[in-house]
């Protein structure tokens, strides 16, 4: 089977912002998320939010004209960063999701390679995200193959057990933060 042509764009439109809010509700069903005290009705409410350039990023992927995936990039907040982390100078990945009918065809392979360029573009040095191998083990394989490492925890605010931290650093580019 062929793998489908991926267009990745900045969620910037009504239209495409709706498309990641909708991507992003299927990612917190699937994991069968409890938003009684509204964090992520609020986080879905006010996108793009933390992922705003010119810091942060809300990447839609597209399959022709048809919404396929999301991630998030935004600046580690500072009130939740671990000092000496190297937090302060990292983008944070959140929020990749792919629809069901979207997987194993290289479209988070693809925005996750995206969200690299748009990192290096921001002026971050390193993309640091949180995961869990027992909710997600395909993604555990594409952040190892493509050089992401574990690490220590980066931020304070995060207290379930079961995450995994993981790194990648990015080249050396001029940085333009």
């Amino acid at each position: 089977m062929t793998s489908p042509a991926v267009h990745i764009v900045e969620a910037s439109s009504p239209e495409q912002i709706a498309a990641v809010r909708a991507l992003f509700a299927a990612y917190a069903a699937s994991l069968g998320w409890d938003d009684s005290d509204g964090r992520l009705s609020a986080e879905l409410d006010g996108l793009p939010g933390t992922y705003s350039p010119p810091v942060g990023s809300l990447m839609l992927a597209l399959v022709g004209e048809e919404p396929a995936a999301a991630l998030g990039l935004q600046v580690v907040p500072e009130s939740a960063r671990i000092p000496g982390t190297g937090a302060e100078t990292a983008g944070e990945l959140k929020r990749l999701f792919v629809a069901d009918r979207f997987r194993r065809f290289g479209v988070g392979r693809a925005l996750m390679l995206r969200s690299e360029s748009e990192a290096i573009a921001r002026g971050y040095d390193s993309l640091v995200l949180t995961t869990s191998a027992e909710m997600f083990p395909f993604a555990q394989g594409l952040y190892d193959s493509l050089g992401y490492v574990e690490s220590v925890p980066y931020r304070d605010d995060m207290p379930w057990p079961d995450i995994r931290w993981m790194r990648k650093e990015l080249p050396n580019h001029a940085r333009a933060r």
